[in-house]
């Protein structure tokens, strides 16, 4: 099966999202996951994807760095043994457009501070995982997208009143992040709460650990709609972040068939509809990106 009707067929079997009295239909394919698998597909040029389809005795498997705490993007119930969430949908598209069944995908969760070290050292094949493109990292690996775009946001107590705004943040602000920085805008933080996941700072959040926690709109909505009565959020209108699928460095044919294939997605509906099962719920607004323009001053 070419790339070309692989996406086509997705969308004709769900019914594409279809328009029904002004609400959008939720497709069965973009809650399931279970693509058409594209088994036609050679990237023999492509080193990544033969080590995949090597893999377990040429059984074939793609491993992807996931995240496991974060509601509406990636998240792992125990209770169900299942991931759910954006990206995990998003990876199920693209491991079946590179010709792996649900059955052949592994995910791992990856820590924020080691998914470029995770590729590179090839524990995976592929990173999906709220991962901010930025000029540092794509010296170390390689970019498909963006198949997201998110502002930045502020996550405080609900009964919390002395931060409403970004300004609002001063160097005693107890701000928890995973980053290990020190700083945000043009002030130091004198007394930084550091964790390992984000997930970790929504638990310092509640037990009064930590004030606020500074990151992307898009992550901190999911903890906000499971914590609504306990937690606020505060759209910070700032700084844009551009998802985008990590990959090996200087794999440029893995590159750009993902970068095809998210294209594909976003033009027939398909990106849409994962949207719409995952994370329209929480309140956020679909703006697909267009693949390929990544901003060109990030750092």
């Amino acid at each position: 099966m070419h790339r070309r009707g692989f996406l086509g067929l997705a969308v004709a079997a769900i019914g594409a999202a279809a328009l029904t009295e002004g609400c959008v239909t939720i497709s069965p394919l973009a809650t399931t996951g279970d693509f058409p698998v594209n088994s036609a597909l050679n990237l023999a040029q492509s080193q990544t994807w033969i080590r995949m389809k090597q893999r377990n005795n040429d059984a074939g498997q793609i491993v992807i760095g996931v995240k496991a705490d974060q509601p509406g993007l990636g998240f792992f119930d125990p209770s169900k043994n299942s991931y759910s969430g954006f990206d995990i949908l998003i990876a199920q598209l693209v491991a079946a457009g590179l010709g792996f069944s649900s059955s052949q995908i592994q995910f791992t969760p990856v820590a924020s501070q080691n998914r470029e070290t995770e590729l590179e050292n090839g524990t995976v094949d592929l990173v999906i995982a709220s991962y901010s493109y930025n000029s540092a990292r794509a010296k170390l690996v390689d970019f498909a997208g963006p198949y997201f775009t998110t502002p930045e946001a502020l996550l405080v107590a609900r009964g919390n009143t002395s931060i409403t705004a970004l300004d609002s943040i001063t160097s005693n602000t107890r701000v928890c992040e995973v980053s290990n920085s020190t700083q945000i805008g043009d002030v130091t933080l004198q007394s930084p709460v550091t964790k390992n996941t984000y997930g970790e700072c929504v638990s310092a959040l509640k037990s009064d650990q930590a004030d606020v926690i500074y990151t992307d709109y898009a992550l901190l909505l999911g903890y906000a709609y499971q914590n609504s009565s306990s937690l606020k959020l505060i759209d910070t209108h700032a700084d844009t972040q551009y998802y985008g699928i990590g990959l090996p460095l200087g794999d440029s044919v893995l590159q750009t068939t993902i970068d095809n294939l998210l294209s594909q997605a976003i033009a027939n509906g398909t990106w849409r509809a994962i949207f719409n099962s995952t994370l329209a719920p929480e309140g956020l607004k679909a703006n697909p990106p267009k693949v390929g323009d990544w901003p060109s001053s990030s750092s």
